[in-house]
């Protein structure tokens, strides 16, 4: 084996150690927190086993297992260690545990984390001049509802306007004249199902989007999810849960209702873009 590849294997071990290590990520922060020996606690960050955490006086954290759905509230001051399952007070009041929705592909946090930590440094970087769909939702994406509202935008007038949709055998669904900028499908899709719409005036067609219905067993647990999330980290989770599983049209919605929520934390606002 040549030199070149040793270091390759090294180099992939090396990563994959890694990504063993880490165990659990920052689903909430408020106050003055930091990794001992790293810096200040970031919204996302990932957290690897014996990770030291020390937080300051009023502030809180929250620690979350996204393969267990175990979560831990810490309140400072005090210092936290970041053990293989849950989190250790060294110093100050035990973290407080609670159950939340496990998240099937725990590696969805690092792709978020990514994407979140990219588009903050490209910050200045704006959608000036580029087109905007005249459809607005579904489009190109997987949904979590069986009777979804599509919603399009700056149309001609209401009488104007035909909206239909078909399945992927081209078989008619439903079909309505009339309408707004927005209209609740009337029957109940089938889940695990591709379905186009289409919207026409009369000058012509005005735009056309595909869109997939997610298999039964998976609008269940989007819907517990959903049913869930009454705090900031059970909504961090869904959008999370929504973005694994390929609704990215509604994880995006969830990311900018988060950003909305908490302007203080850059990583939302640039998933919310």
């Amino acid at each position: 084996m040549t030199r070149r590849a040793v270091l390759a294997v090294v180099a992939a071990l090396s990563l994959a150690a890694q990504a063993e290590g880490l165990v659990a990520f920052v689903a909430d922060l408020k106050g003055n927190s930091t990794i001992e020996g790293d810096g200040n606690v970031a919204f996302l960050a990932e957290l690897a086993a014996g990770t030291r955490l020390l937080l300051g006086s009023n502030a809180t954290l929250s620690v979350t297992y996204a393969a267990t759905g175990y979560e831990f509230t810490l309140t400072g001051p005090g210092e936290f260690l970041v053990a293989p399952a849950e989190v250790r007070a060294e110093k100050g009041a035990p973290p407080k545990r609670r159950t939340i929705t496990a998240l099937p592909d725990p590696g969805v946090v690092a792709r978020v984390s990514r994407t979140a930590t990219a588009s903050v440094r490209m910050r200045g970087i704006t959608d000036k001049g580029r087109s905007k769909p005249f459809l607005e939702f579904p489009v190109d994406t997987r949904i979590s509802t069986l009777q979804p509202v599509l919603r399009w935008k700056n149309g001609p007038r209401a009488e104007g306007i035909t909206v239909s949709m078909v399945d992927a055998s081209g078989k008619e669904m439903w079909k309505a004249d009339g309408a707004p900028e927005s209209a609740r499908t009337p029957v109940r899709l089938a889940p695990a199902t591709v379905y186009r719409w289409t919207l026409t005036s009369p000058a012509g067609a005005l735009g056309e989007a595909t869109f997939e219905t997610l298999p039964a067993s998976v609008l269940e647990k989007v819907a517990k999810s959903r049913a869930a999330a009454r705090t900031f980290s059970d909504r961090v989770i869904l959008a999370l849960l929504l973005h694994d599983l390929g609704a990215t049209q509604e994880a995006h919605e969830a990311w900018s209702a988060l950003a909305r929520e908490r302007p203080d934390l850059p990583q939302l606002s640039a998933l919310a873009r």
